[in-house]
């Protein structure tokens, strides 16, 4: 009888630490995957982007195709990882984006694979 409202207890407190810690968790900004969802075409037909899902991005820079990883950091920010061959090599760099109208314009300094400057992006 003991053990039982021991184990009751104990699985009580286990699911309360549960439902804390899961609801503690970092969120993204809401709707910010389907903002960025899509094909993106630079202005001046250099550069393409293609987020497909919550975290993976596909390039054509120069008509060489990489994969990066990407998480939105807030309303502004965006953190970009190369993820090719020599992605242990390659450090994670964060970068202001915003979005005007129907562009999507990046500050691309110093991130890995991209022309150093801001770019500006159409949606296909």
């Amino acid at each position: 009888m003991k053990e039982s409202k021991l184990m009751k207890l104990s699985t009580f407190c286990m699911i309360i630490f549960a439902y804390f810690w899961l609801s503690s968790c970092e969120k993204k900004p809401s709707g910010s995957f389907e903002k960025f969802h899509g094909i993106w075409i630079s202005t001046d037909l250099a550069d393409t982007l293609d987020f497909r899902t919550e975290n993976d991005l596909y390039t054509s820079v120069t008509n060489s195709c990489n994969h990066f990883k990407y998480s939105i950091l807030s309303e502004d920010s965006i953190r970009i990882q190369y993820n090719g061959c020599l992605y242990i090599l390659i450090q994670p760099t964060n970068h202001y984006y915003h979005f005007n109208g129907s562009q999507l314009i990046i500050d691309l300094e110093h991130c890995y694979g991209f022309r150093n400057q801001k770019i500006s992006f159409i949606k296909r």
